[in-house]
């Protein structure tokens, strides 16, 4: 089950289809769109049941005016009607973009969102039960039964039917969300390049929050007019890139995040342990101590994040995620993996990548690393299984759970659009690299560099006079 993408008009990227699969990866030059399509990928996956209340709620209302047990057909509401839905959704997200990207309101006024799936929902499939209750009173009741396409919906107190103010609407768009569209839209958690930085600088975080309050109630205090309130919100409003506000909130919280356990961890511990054997260690927050990075090895000692390596802080927030957030069928991005990593971890990175395609964990990439895409070609390549191929894989370690089938994975290179006169690209397109399952991928923007690096050293060893 695959999400398309269409995409038109958003920044650098001209007109492009990205179809997201189990390991989607996105390589190319800089400044050639690569960021436009992750981060409107995100934008959408991050807002959409927000969106979806918009879309429902003039259809939810009339079905919950009459009587106390109230149903709703989601056949009739939703059968073979999925992509008009996100169609409609699309269309309000594209008012989102300037947000998503921190840019100026009229940046994204010719862009084009769309989406669409390959399949229609099973709506009889499953049982769903859920209970809103509030100070031990029980409020509103949802229930589909196995086989069933009727939410039913019992509300305990008539008048909350009558006040827009109840949340009811916003409650019934979100079990409409977690039960027809959910399954096609996962969970999502970004990495952005911006990490590292925040992985230093996390305490500051809070500090440049703390002095803003203090200075709120400076003004407050001394009764400052309306017009000098708003005054000192734009002087301290600073607005960020949605991914990058993400990792910053996500790096200011960890004391709490820590204290969760994914459902990642709890049913592949492996993946963790391969995480870990991979960093050399991990990342802790430790009472009176705070963050630090405990080290493998019979003293383990601990690190502050000023002390350790940058390939250390790069993957900070990667590893809280897969330990304390991540659940099988979440989506995680990760805007150039190979940022501060060594060749060597390039390559653990992607065998820990193969694990969470298997761990059922969707994967979205950005990178520019020749190191990584030659290891996951690799991991395909040895996915045939035949007998030279195990011999391949035993005589190099390599672990079945680490081979990766290239039926669930797509790669895209960004690529120029010739303008009219042949000078500056008129733009930039995605294109869908082909997979052979014996030969791996061929990624021209990494072949063509090497090709003339190596031509040129070619030429200084053996070209001169004899």
């Amino acid at each position: 089950m695959h999400m398309k993408f269409h995409l038109k008009n958003l920044g650098l990227l001209d007109d492009a289809d990205l179809e997201l699969a189990d390991l989607t990866i996105i390589c190319g030059e800089n400044n050639t769109g690569k960021t436009y399509a992750t981060y409107a990928v995100y934008g959408f996956l991050h807002s959409w049941r927000r969106l979806l209340h918009s879309v429902l709620s003039s259809e939810i209302q009339p079905a919950i005016q009459s009587q106390d047990k109230r149903q709703l057909d989601l056949q009739q509401m939703f059968g073979g009607k999925i992509n008009e839905y996100l169609t409609r959704l699309g269309e309000l997200y594209e008012e989102t973009l300037p947000k998503v990207f921190a840019s100026q309101e009229d940046a994204f006024e010719k862009s084009h969102f769309r989406l669409s799936v390959d399949e229609q929902p099973q709506l009889t499939k499953g049982m769903f039960k859920r209970s809103i209750s509030s100070n031990e009173r029980l409020w509103v009741t949802f229930m589909k039964e196995e086989n069933s396409h009727s939410l039913e919906i019992w509300v305990s107190d008539g008048e909350l039917l009558q006040s827009p103010s109840s949340g009811l609407n916003e409650l019934i768009a979100d079990t409409i969300a977690d039960i027809v569209f959910a399954p096609y839209l996962p969970k999502v958690h970004i990495s952005s390049a911006e990490r590292t930085g925040t992985a230093v600088f996390y305490k500051e975080l809070d500090i440049a929050r703390t002095r803003l309050l203090k200075a709120l109630i400076h003004e407050i205090g001394s009764k400052k007019s309306k017009s000098d309130m708003r005054k000192l919100f734009r002087e301290t409003d600073v607005s960020y890139a949605w991914p990058v506000e993400n990792n910053i909130d996500f790096t200011r919280l960890l004391e709490y995040t820590d204290k969760k356990t994914s459902g990642l961890a709890k049913q592949h511990p492996e993946v963790l342990a391969a995480f870990s054997h991979m960093m050399g260690g991990t990342h802790k927050i430790i009472p009176n101590q705070g963050l630090v990075f405990e080290a493998k090895g019979a003293k383990q000692r601990h690190f502050t994040m000023n002390e350790v390596s940058s390939c250390v802080r790069a993957l900070l927030d990667v590893g809280f995620r897969l330990r304390c957030e991540i659940n099988p069928g979440d989506l995680l991005i990760i805007d150039e993996p190979e940022l501060s990593l060594h060749p060597k971890n390039q390559r653990a990175f992607a065998r820990l990548v193969a694990r969470l395609i298997q761990a059922n964990v969707k994967v979205f990439i950005t990178t520019h690393s020749d190191y990584l895409v030659k290891e996951l070609n690799t991991l395909m390549m040895l996915h045939q299984g035949t007998e030279h191929t195990r011999r391949v894989q035993q005589k190099h370690g390599y672990e079945d759970a680490e081979l990766l089938n290239p039926e669930r994975v797509r790669l895209y290179i960004t690529e120029a659009k010739p303008s009219q006169d042949n000078s500056e690209p008129a733009g930039y397109t995605l294109r869908l690299a082909k997979i052979h399952p014996e030969h791996g991928i061929e990624v021209s923007t990494f072949d063509d560099t090497i090709q003339s690096m190596n031509a040129i050293q070619e030429e200084l060893l053996y070209g001169g006079e004899l």
